[in-house]
């Protein structure tokens, strides 16, 4: 176990810095993994230094604490590492535009799924984890709500007064196809590949959206 961010004679501190961001940066991925697996009590910052192969010390220099590394991992896994691709400004062809970003929005919360789904275990005695996975999926929803509101200002759609109904389901279809497909295959019957698309022509059908050229 290396510990990698410790000065060596002769480093620049440009080579310092990019040792610490890489030490940073696996940490904070161990972290995540390992909570994900074993929840907050078992995710110990010696399992957490073993897993990203750096010393239990240098753990502390760059985090301080436990609490500061595991809020960081969460935050970043959940709401910072995975962006979805943004909706245009001008929409053009909305089924199309909206499936790139339902696809990106699904695969960045299948990414997290398994750490997404121990925030909501661990709810009662964690609940600013759970706050971190609502914040990401709040962002989410309020990008849908604006692209609604632009399809609307161009008259592409007939009925904005079901927005809000239409963008909690497509959200929530997003979310619950990401993290129970697994387990509930049964439920989700056509291909993952092929859900996002789904979800979008009903999303437009329920806004009486034009049908696309």
């Amino acid at each position: 176990m290396s510990d990698a961010p410790r000065t060596r004679p002769g480093t620049t501190d440009a080579e310092q810095a990019g040792v610490q961001a890489d030490a940073r940066a696996r940490l904070l991925a161990a972290a995540a993994r390992v909570y994900a697996q074993l929840g907050y009590a078992g995710a110990t910052t010696r399992l957490i230094a073993k897993e990203a192969d750096v010393n239990e010390v240098t753990l502390f220099r760059l985090f301080r604490s436990k609490d500061a590394l595991v809020d960081e991992a969460v935050r970043v896994h959940t709401t910072g590492e995975f962006p979805a691709a943004a909706l245009p400004t001008d929409p053009l062809h909305a089924e199309r535009e909206l499936t790139v970003w339902c696809t990106a929005e699904m695969a960045r919360l299948r990414e997290s799924g398994e750490l997404v789904r121990q925030c909501f275990a661990d709810a009662e005695s964690h609940p600013e984890h759970l706050q971190e996975v609502r914040a990401g999926i709040t962002s989410a929803a309020r990008e849908v709500r604006a692209y609604v509101e632009r399809l609307h200002r161009r008259g592409l759609i007939d009925r904005p007064e079901h927005a809000a109904a239409a963008v909690s389901m497509l959200v929530s279809a997003l979310l619950s196809d990401a993290l129970a497909r697994d387990h509930m295959p049964a439920v989700y019957p056509q291909p993952a590949a092929d859900a996002p698309a789904c979800y979008v022509r009903a999303f437009l059908a329920a806004l009486g959206a034009a049908a696309s050229p």
